[in-house]
């Protein structure tokens, strides 16, 4: 399965999000030969993956709606101009919207949250003189965040799933704790030393 995904992707056969799906097709296969996946099985499966799929779609629908009201609305432009006339310096609107992520991010899912927020957060902190790219990779990291905090988040339910929900959502929580605090950390040091994140790109251009 790694070699499927890995090598799909380094040999420029797949792009990450086909290699994903190489990767499920390759993981049925091997759970038919070498596991106990059966036909029922991938149905009832299948079945489930819908339901959470439609789910998380409307969710996702009705957060595109919101974005796009708020884009057309003109409000990045009247919160970015509200945020300079206040007289808070960059780094202090910038913890604002980290922690914005950080309580919204227990309540939504990484892509409903990044099309509530990008409207709003990327024109603001460009306009406060944040590089773009540097935006990204912090937004990216903030979002990850939220996937591993409770009580929504996506990714503690995929690991308690894993284990038959033979350990609960909350000690899955408490266990990623020490990931969660490493990823903030993440977010001061690309703060304090965004050519982190910059080198590369500046590399190549």
């Amino acid at each position: 399965m790694i070699l499927a995904i890995i090598g799909s992707i380094i040999l420029g056969l797949a792009t990450p999000t086909e290699a994903a799906g190489v990767g499920v097709v390759v993981a049925i296969g091997i759970s038919f030969a070498w596991g106990n996946l059966t036909v029922r099985s991938l149905g009832e499966a299948i079945y489930r993956s819908v339901l959470l799929y439609a789910t998380i779609g409307f969710i996702v629908l009705g957060a595109t709606i919101l974005s796009q009201s708020v884009s057309v609305l003109g409000v990045p432009q009247s919160i970015l101009e509200a945020s300079i006339s206040s007289g808070l310096g960059k780094y202090a609107v910038f913890a604002v919207i980290v922690v914005i992520y950080v309580l919204f991010g227990c309540i939504f899912d990484g892509l409903s949250l990044m099309i509530m927020t990008l409207p709003i957060v990327f024109p603001l902190l460009t306009g406060f003189g944040f590089d773009p790219i540097w935006i990204g990779v912090i937004i990216t990291i903030m979002i990850e965040i939220g996937q591993v905090t409770p009580p929504i988040g996506l990714n503690l339910s995929v690991l308690a799933a894993l284990t038959d929900h033979e350990v609960n959502l909350g000690r899955v929580a408490v266990a990623t704790i020490p990931y969660w605090i490493i990823l903030l950390l993440a977010v001061v040091i690309l703060t304090l030393f965004p050519e982190i994140a910059l080198y590369l790109p500046d590399l190549a251009f």
